[in-house]
């Protein structure tokens, strides 16, 4: 049976990630590496959960040594794209720097597997093309952006220099159950101040579209990649269709009528418009997202159940 290192396996992706296992009879042991277990969650099973911060290479190459990995999926991420460009050296030193860490472990302990989840917003910036092919020239706008853009390189140079296949995934704006950042991720956000009753302050004037994804759809195109076989790969995964924030506000309201919005200027760093072409994706594999209105009523369900 594979065992797995899941790193940042207990934040919003990683506990959808392992919902998904769990959904589908996992069929390897999997360890999670993070900064602390989140409070009310029950991993599964199959899951050791571990302690630690992967910044730590002492930590890391005891972790290594104590497990004998077949593949390493890395979901951790310590900034948000707002504030990111506020302080740049905490985000190499907290993202870039412990993933050339991570990489250099899986080197020394022959891990030869990897998947790291990028961004299919910020990688990009603000683009001309109705639908973004992987190939579109990135220009980032944020330090995220660049980081994480950074961090896509180092993965292609290690699999260059040391034979370290990869996987890399760039993701449009998840949403749904798990979810916990009071500052990251808008329509949960929207939806938790909707039932709050707490007024929501929009950056801009609304018009800003974007590619959304049903985040329990993305362990779908995760398994989906893996047991197709498919490596050395950077990859848009997103629902292929974008939304304005004002649509959003329009159908939480439509669902929760008390929903209040106020309009502020625009910050610098975020994307204006942004709608992943998902078509390498589905020629890969069978690529089926989860309709937007399902979705978001799962997603008022959660927030309801973790208000209650």
């Amino acid at each position: 049976m594979e065992k797995n290192l899941v790193v940042g396996g207990s934040g919003f992706l990683g506990l959808n990630w392992l919902a998904y296992l769990q959904q589908h009879g996992a069929d390897s042991e999997v360890v999670v590496f993070a900064h602390e277990k989140p409070a009310g969650v029950e991993f599964p099973s199959f899951v050791t959960f571990v302690e630690g911060d992967y910044a730590d290479a002492q930590a890391l190459d005891d972790l290594f040594s104590a497990h004998h990995f077949d593949r390493v999926f890395h979901f951790a991420s310590s900034i948000i794209p707002a504030i990111s460009s506020e302080n740049i050296r905490q985000d190499i030193e907290s993202n870039l720097l412990p993933t050339i860490g991570l990489m250099e472990m899986m080197k020394k302990h022959r891990v030869s597997k990897l998947l790291y989840l990028s961004t299919g917003g910020a990688v990009y910036g603000n683009v001309t093309e109705e639908k973004v092919k992987e190939d579109y020239p990135c220009k980032p706008i944020s330090s995220y952006g660049i980081i994480k853009l950074a961090v896509e390189h180092y993965i292609e140079l290690y699999a260059k220099l040391y034979q370290i296949d990869y996987l890399i995934l760039r993701l449009s704006n998840p949403f749904g159950e798990f979810h916990r950042s009071p500052k990251q991720g808008v329509i949960n956000i929207a939806v938790r101040k909707a039932l709050k009753g707490e007024v929501m302050t929009v950056w801009g004037d609304g018009s800003q579209a974007k590619d959304y994804i049903y985040a329990a759809d993305i362990g779908q195109a995760i398994d989906g990649l893996i047991k197709a076989g498919v490596k050395n790969e950077t990859i848009n995964v997103g629902s292929g269709e974008s939304l304005s924030l004002n649509e959003i506000i329009k159908r939480i309201q439509a669902k929760l009528p008390a929903f209040v919005v106020e309009y502020k200027d625009a910050k610098l760093t975020d994307v204006q418009r942004i709608c992943l072409d998902t078509s390498k994706l589905a020629a890969k594999m069978n690529w089926e997202v989860t309709s937007f209105e399902t979705a978001l009523e799962k997603t008022i369900a959660y927030e309801k159940a973790r208000l209650s």
